[in-house]
């Protein structure tokens, strides 16, 4: 199993916005994602997936897969609508995960629902609160702290390699690196027209 820490070497600079369900199927995934049902239009890279991405007819792509329990989708570029608070996504006593760099409007986020509820959201590199307070303990134990100006952290601590630790462990979580960075995976057009609204 290769985790998901893996993602802090490539998940900024590849601008990757990840989905993980559980409780559905990768096809189902998709689909609640945006995809129309049928038939994947083929096995593309991740290089060929942004490429395409923003096209006429195309505005976001999703590679997707099962790993380790949970299904997932890889969309570059585009807002996925995993972002900003769809529940809908877990309709049916689904779980789902959703990572969003937020490339042009900084910091990266975490989402997280269940069964029909926007649980909650938090920023990479901070302890969640609120709704998703029970994984602090876990983002503690990686090393993540309320103030990083008042702890001992090295220089070099690396806070997004950090989240995605304590997210791998806490829900068991993992990702194909090769097949997802290098290899190919079946691919749907999740958004034909840019969305006038954020995870439209």
């Amino acid at each position: 199993m290769d985790g998901i820490s893996w993602l802090a070497d490539v998940w900024l600079s590849h601008s990757l916005n990840v989905t993980l369900a559980r409780g559905v199927d990768p096809e189902g995934l998709v689909i609640r994602l945006g995809a129309a049902s049928g038939t994947p239009f083929g096995h593309i890279t991740s290089a060929e997936a942004a490429s395409m991405t923003g096209s006429e007819g195309c505005a976001r792509v999703a590679r997707f897969g099962e790993c380790g329990g949970w299904s997932f989708a890889v969309e570059p570029i585009a807002p996925s609508a995993g972002w900003w608070g769809r529940p809908h996504l877990s309709a049916g006593g689904v779980e789902v995960l959703h990572l969003t760099p937020k490339a042009h409007q900084p910091p990266p986020e975490v989402w997280y629902y269940r069964d029909g509820v926007t649980v909650d959201r938090f920023n990479i590199g901070e302890i969640p609160d609120g709704g998703m307070e029970f994984l602090a303990p876990a983002f503690e134990e990686a090393g993540l702290v309320d103030d990083p100006l008042m702890s001992d952290q090295p220089e070099d601590f690396d806070d997004v390699r950090a989240t995605m630790k304590a997210l791998e462990e806490h829900f068991g979580l993992s990702l194909p690196r090769r097949a997802v960075i290098e290899g190919r995976l079946p691919a749907v057009v999740t958004a034909k027209q840019h969305p006038e609204e954020l995870g439209a």
